[in-house]
């Protein structure tokens, strides 16, 4: 009898967006206000946006929690600030400290002249761009000077080739955006455009939530990475 080939992919791999941030705090206050600013008001880049208070203690209860399913090779983690502090705060609470790599590939999507305006403003400022999206689709849209899906995918396809490549069979953790956990599932499982778009309309992904894969069977197939939680959220909602 012929043996399985060993698994290519990590044995776990947990994908975590970035808990709460100053960004998801105005942006929530600006919708829940029926607010007409076209900005979010936040000085300076996308990129150096902080975690508020709440999303440290959120981001150490994940710690906690992810005790149970390490001890964890690596910490990947996009460049932003926000997902920084939050690497920080779950290897504070984590008992075996894994190594932090800064990884480029797992950044925020970018949105390019789009970037830090509201709904309205968007709408309200370019006009002419918001008509382009909704003819071409969010998934294929590419603000000028920013990013569509797909180009999201080509990173992150250059990003699991390095997963197979240098941690088969390892625990790994990935600490970064809410667009690019989407986009694991649709590389990891082979997700169409209509269903990307529809998980993101019925179930976003909410700030420090857990994507978690393990290696196994699925679809006839051995040694494929098997998708075991989504969107789970192991802290307090107050």
């Amino acid at each position: 009898m012929n043996k399985v080939a060993a698994s290519k992919w990590p044995s776990r791999l947990v994908i975590m967006r970035h808990a709460e941030s100053e960004a998801n705090l105005r942006r929530e206050y600006l919708r829940t206000s029926g607010s007409k600013e076209t900005s979010i008001g936040l000085t300076g880049r996308d990129v150096d946006v902080a975690l508020t208070d709440k999303g440290r203690r959120q981001a150490r209860a994940v710690g906690r929690y992810l005790n149970g399913l390490g001890p964890f090779e690596v910490v990947c983690v996009s460049p932003y600030r926000r997902t920084r502090e939050t690497a920080e705060e779950v290897v504070r609470d984590l008992r075996d400290a894994p190594r932090l790599l800064i990884e480029e590939r797992v950044r925020e999507k970018e949105f390019g002249i789009l970037e830090g305006l509201t709904k309205h403003g968007m709408d309200e400022l370019y006009p002419g761009e918001m008509a382009r999206k909704k003819k071409l689709g969010k998934y294929y849209f590419r603000p000028p000077g920013g990013e569509s899906y797909p180009d999201v995918n080509l990173r992150l396809q250059s990003f699991l080739g390095t997963l197979v490549r240098e941690y088969s069979g390892r625990r790994v953790l990935v600490i970064t955006h809410s667009v690019v956990v989407l986009l694991f599932r649709r590389l990891l499982e082979r997700m169409e455009e209509k269903d990307v778009l529809e998980l993101d309309r019925q179930d976003e992904v909410k700030n420090a939530s857990l994507l978690i894969y393990e290696s196994g069977a699925r679809d006839g197939r051995e040694g494929v990475l098997v998708r075991r939680a989504w969107n789970l959220t192991p802290w307090d909602e107050d």
